[in-house]
């Protein structure tokens, strides 16, 4: 029995095609990945298949009904469910109310009243989060989740609403060995009935689960069939799959000397939320030009030290933090004035195009101090080639790599004597990492300090000067050694359940 099937669907934006005429076809219970670059048009079809994005050409059948012309929310009503990217729950509810809110969208609306039924339906949304192992975070707001934990949340959120067909975009992203391996358990124990798509650029992932694997390559269609056929096939190998070698390798050369001048100092570290402490006693040290790599499985703490240092997070006494010898400011933009920069996990980028992005940086960066390098629109274009042809182009019309590419150019144009990058690596495929890595050691080369936050472990170790691994909110291991470094796999190994050969993406 089909459940979704795609005829000849397609979506311009403008000028630009980012999809040619996409047939598919689903039965009931299958698990269908799509992969593809970034730009191959995979968030373009998860988008018109869950009715955020209307096609410009052709059809969308779910169980025999066209429903090209329904929004997300009825076709929600109809069975399909979904992830994004980046997780989608409501940050100030409990993880227990944004189940409750889902489990009540399968309520009829004349039942959804009364004490009674708000009582079932809050021990229902506890006995789910309990069966997924999320039991300990029921009362607390999502927002102050650890992103792995978030990131399971929004999946149960998904199939709280007993979804007949799940999409998932990208549901690795961001996650540790240890919560990969419990996302491969979830989708493996779905029920039969639930049909899954899921678009993801970690192969073993797609390999391991898949029964069925579409590849897309700048928004065409070029194979479907199963893993072994897809991975066997020349010109899927020649699209995707041997794009790029699996270390970054990047071109630029940087000084490795000891005589570096000192920049940030951070020196017993707390910070929190709502009084709870998440991080306690880090201390941290970097030079112009150096690249710290800030290690350590999803709920360590990592997303907290850089919230900290960027003023989302207060500090709790007694820390202290000085910038080029000279404490911290407080305030949010000060910080940003001291020209101390966040990337951020997610990005989060405006509803603006990628020219008025660009435009907005320069101007909130004004004149600023003279100390180091200052990044004109040229440079960044340069460093970043992808976005000369887009400058045009809406930010949520860019791929994935793009955006990342675009929250990159926003920092530099602040002119950042340090930059903090939160998961730069996160979604993207293999091709747009190696972009990645070479901007960041390219910036490096300027004198500018960069502390990068990774899961992916050969992205980043290569880049690193650096590597402080914090487990359990503190520092466990400080290193100056290579990813080569036997002592230092064996060590990570240890602390993060992965060696650095076998982490991260495989290519």
């Amino acid at each position: 029995m089909t459940l979704l099937r795609l005829d000849a669907v397609g979506r311009c934006y403008g000028g630009l095609r980012a999809l040619h005429d996409v047939s598919l076809t689903l039965p009931a219970g299958a698990r269908h990945a799509v992969i593809g670059a970034n730009g191959a048009g995979k968030s373009t079809l998860f988008g018109i298949i869950a009715g955020s994005v209307r096609p410009t050409s052709g059809r969308v059948l779910l169980d025999g009904h066209d429903v090209t012309r329904l929004g997300p929310a009825a076709r929600a009503r109809r069975g399909v469910g979904r992830t994004f990217q980046h997780p989608a729950v409501f940050g100030r509810l409990s993880a227990a109310a944004n189940v409750a809110l889902a489990i009540s969208r399968r309520t009829p609306p004349g039942a959804r009243s009364g004490r009674i039924r708000c009582g079932a339906v809050t021990d229902h949304a506890h006995a789910v989060l309990d069966t997924a192992g999320l039991a300990e975070y029921t009362h607390r707001p999502a927002a102050t989740l650890p992103y792995g934990v978030r990131r399971r949340l929004e999946l149960v959120v998904a199939l709280a609403t007993a979804p007949r067909l799940l999409l998932l975009d990208e549901p690795s992203a961001g996650l540790d060995p240890g919560d990969l391996a419990q996302l491969v358990q979830t989708i493996r124990a779905l029920p039969p009935d639930v049909t899954v798509l899921l678009i993801d650029h970690h192969l073993d992932l797609v390999w391991d689960v898949a029964d069925t694997v579409t590849v897309l390559h700048h928004g065409h269609h070029i194979a479907t069939g199963t893993p072994d056929a897809i991975r066997a096939d020349s010109a899927v190998q020649a699209a995707y799959l041997t794009t790029t070698p699996e270390a970054p390798a990047p071109p630029t050369a940087r000084p490795h000397s000891d005589g570096r001048r000192p920049l940030l100092r951070v020196r017993g570290l707390r910070a929190g939320y709502h009084g709870a402490p998440a991080v306690h006693d880090v201390d941290l040290d970097l030079s112009e030009g150096q690249i710290l790599a800030l290690l350590g499985r999803n709920g360590a703490g990592k997303t907290t030290v850089l919230n900290a240092l960027a003023g989302l997070v207060p500090f709790a006494p007694p820390t202290t933090v000085t910038l080029g010898g000279r404490p911290l400011p407080a305030d949010v933009h000060r910080i940003a004035q001291a020209r101390l920069n966040l990337v951020p996990q997610g990005r989060r980028l405006f509803n603006l195009s990628v020219a008025e992005h660009l435009t907005v940086a320069r101007a909130a960066a004004g004149k600023g101090s003279d100390t180091g390098h200052r990044w004109s629109q040229d440079d960044v274009l340069a460093l970043l080639p992808a976005l000369r042809a887009r400058l045009g182009h809406h930010a949520a019309h860019l791929s994935g790599g793009e955006q990342q590419m675009l929250a990159l150019a926003r920092a530099l144009l602040a002119h950042p004597r340090v930059l903090l990058l939160d998961e730069p690596s996160e979604g993207l495929a293999p091709a747009v990492v190696r972009q990645i890595a070479a901007a960041i050691t390219a910036v490096a080369a300027h004198g500018v300090g960069v502390v990068i936050a990774e899961q992916n472990l050969p992205f980043v170790l290569p880049l690193a000067d650096h590597v402080v691994v914090l487990e359990h909110g503190q520092v466990a291991l400080t290193t100056t050694a290579t990813a080569h470094s036997e002592p230092l796999g064996r060590h990570l190994g240890e602390l993060l359940g992965v060696t650095p050969t076998g982490a991260g993406h495989e290519h």
